[in-house]
């Protein structure tokens, strides 16, 4: 492969992970997860942090995938990743579900108004088992 041959793969890569980075973003600005998550939690003091956080996890990840490193970590570890992992899915899950009205036209539907609390509970508690199940049983992914 040649030098130009590199160059364009390289630009390639970043215009594509750029395109899906903006529509990632978009998403999540449009869902509004995090100003949800600080109206909820009543810390909007802490803006500055929360886009820290942010930022300092995307690009982690985004080394973890780039370079491919790996580690052993204890089971306890792994049940606390897939423990923050299912809280990540389940609430952009529920942003989701929130933003297009899913959760008060499924309880109507199914006749469960009085008890939607326990819908709710449900979907968070099976997207933090599926989290855990992916990081602890092997081959499970």
């Amino acid at each position: 492969m040649g030098r130009n041959e590199k160059i364009l793969l390289v630009i390639l890569g970043l215009s594509g992970g750029s395109m899906v980075g903006a529509g990632v973003f978009a998403f999540f600005t449009v869902l509004g997860v995090v100003t949800r998550v600080m109206d909820i939690g009543k810390t909007q003091r802490y803006k500055s942090l929360y886009k820290g956080v942010i930022l300092f996890g995307s690009l982690l990840s985004t080394c973890i995938y780039m370079f491919e490193s790996g580690t052993k970590a204890s089971k306890g570890w792994l049940v606390l990743l897939g423990l923050f992992m299912g809280i990540f899915v389940g609430m952009v899950t529920s942003a989701l579900a929130e933003t297009l009205d899913v959760i008060p036209l499924l309880s109507n539907r199914i006749g469960i108004n009085k008890r939607i609390y326990l819908l709710i509970i449900g979907i968070i508690l099976g997207k933090i088992m599926g989290s855990i199940f992916y990081w602890i049983i092997p081959g499970f992914y």
